[in-house]
């Protein structure tokens, strides 16, 4: 579920934003932060995030974003939190780059241990390389997995 709040948002303008993206996905079980205004360019809609989230049983992924402390406050406040390490293809990336971009992200994996994320969309040059990296000798050190799986061993 991708969610963008306008700068302007105030705390109730969160929940009724909230409300209405929940329930269009009821079996999400996250909050990907949107590419255009995403959630951290107002600090009080975001702030109100925390308290949602938790209510619902959710999880959010926020895009990079300096020191990341929209992020780490909802994180304190026990929501599963996350940091997007790459989106690798959302700019139409080839097969052959979409493969470079996970070899990075497995490097990146195998440097900590919560893991990493990527964003990927349902294309064939993405599924073509995947299908192709997953072959390779260096996909046996790591393991594709749902983001619920990252989530929760950060909130562990």
């Amino acid at each position: 579920l991708t969610v963008d709040l306008p700068e302007s948002a105030a705390a109730s303008d969160t929940e009724v934003a909230m409300q209405a993206w929940l329930d269009r996905v009821p079996q999400a079980v996250a909050l990907l932060e949107g590419d255009e205004t995403g959630v951290q360019a107002s600090r009080e809609g975001s702030a109100q995030l925390a308290p949602i989230l938790l209510e619902s049983g959710h999880g959010i992924v926020m895009h990079p974003n300096g020191l990341d402390m929209a992020r780490k406050l909802i994180g304190r406040e026990g929501v599963p939190s996350a940091t997007l390490f790459r989106d690798f293809d959302g700019q139409g990336q080839d097969a052959s780059a979409i493969r470079r971009f996970l070899d990075q992200a497995a490097m990146k994996a195998g440097q900590q241990e919560e893991g990493v994320i990527m964003l990927g969309r349902l294309r064939a040059d993405t599924i073509s390389a995947l299908m192709l990296w997953g072959l390779q000798d260096r996909a046996n050190r790591v393991a594709l997995a749902p983001v619920s799986a990252v989530l929760m061993a950060g909130a562990e």
